[in-house]
């Protein structure tokens, strides 16, 4: 039986793919989805996760996702053979502040790397140049660090000093300016959670500037955990679709946050002729989930009755309630 230090956490969608557990799916993950395992809680204390310092949550919640422990070895050989198929096309690595962080997260990408030539992408918070090149020497292909927050008031409140918390706002844009020293342009992104407080305005600017700097934004809604600091609402379905819309007009360099218009924070024109609007909003791929390449997290943050991100294209019906909660007619 493997100890502490020879386990992984695994997500149930990957675990289902990997033929580890019988998991009913509609969709299967096309990114095998891990998490350094350990049985302490992480060293800090962002207010919407289940595993934050001073959380009573489930230490197998990320979000919407459950990730339980299974042996590593087994883990990475069944990545392998899935990679090969064809199953998979990228790992996704997630840390937490722990003292053994460093050395659990580099033994893993060691041996995934060592078994398979599978893409690997890590997130983690900023951790200096020369953690980043042994990463990228290990074989990261991509690193990742998580604003989470759009704005430096809501990081301070959530995530940073007004939370308990070690992070800071300067730190973690400092640390993607030097990852992107070290991996490149358009090889470090970032994640937003939409619904913590922000406008539209707060969000698009974010991205828009994020993108300029060639630093890649993957969108999630805000989804209430049992046990975490903060309570809320489900983010709203409107607010999210409109961010996500010029979420999407940005990063294919169609349109710009100086030339769209806002009206007490809500953004009311995108910039670019409605008629081409029209038919990006019909089309549906702004809607999907957005991330690294081959990353669609089936239901990380939604349910199938509420959906934000669309790990697949929206159906004709999906694009109407879109289209319903733009206001488009």
């Amino acid at each position: 039986m493997a100890t502490d230090s020879q386990m992984v956490r695994v997500s149930i969608g990957t675990l289902g793919v990997l033929g580890l557990e019988l998991v009913l799916m509609d969709t299967a993950p096309r990114t095998a989805y891990l998490q350094i395992y350990s049985e302490d809680r992480c060293r800090a204390n962002c207010r919407f996760c289940s595993q934050a310092r001073d959380s009573v949550g489930d230490l197998t919640r990320i979000a919407r996702g459950i990730y339980l422990p299974f042996d590593r070895a087994v883990v990475v050989d069944r990545i392998r053979e899935a990679y090969m198929q064809g199953i998979i096309r990228r790992v996704c690595i997630q840390t937490i502040m722990t003292p053994s962080m460093w050395k659990d997260a580099t033994t893993l990408v060691t041996e995934i790397r060592r078994a398979s030539h599978i893409p690997i992408s890590f997130s983690t918070h900023p951790l200096g140049r020369r953690r980043y090149r042994s990463l990228k020497r290990r074989g990261v292909e991509r690193l990742i660090i998580p604003l989470d927050t759009c704005t430096e008031e809501l990081f301070d409140k959530i995530k940073g000093k007004g939370a308990g918390s070690p992070h800071r706002w300067r730190r973690h844009l400092s640390g993607l300016a030097d990852a992107i020293q070290v991996f490149g342009r358009g090889k470090v992104g970032t994640h937003l959670i939409i619904g913590l407080g922000e406008s539209d305005m707060d969000a698009i600017r974010q991205i828009d500037r994020l993108w300029r700097d060639g630093i890649v934004t993957a969108l999630f809604a805000y989804t209430s955990i049992n046990g975490s600091r903060i309570r809320g609402r489900y983010s709203d379905p409107s607010h999210y679709r409109r961010v996500q819309l010029a979420h999407y007009l940005i990063s294919r360099g169609i349109g710009r946050y100086d030339e769209m218009r806002f009206e007490d924070g809500r953004v009311i024109e995108y910039g670019i002729d409605r008629e081409v609007l029209d038919r990006m909003v019909r089309d549906g791929g702004a809607f999907q989930t957005t991330g690294c390449p081959a990353c669609n997290r089936p239901y990380a943050t939604e349910t199938p009755r509420s959906m934000r991100n669309f790990h697949r294209r929206p159906t004709t019906s999906e694009i109407k309630r879109i289209r319903e909660e733009l206001g488009m007619p």
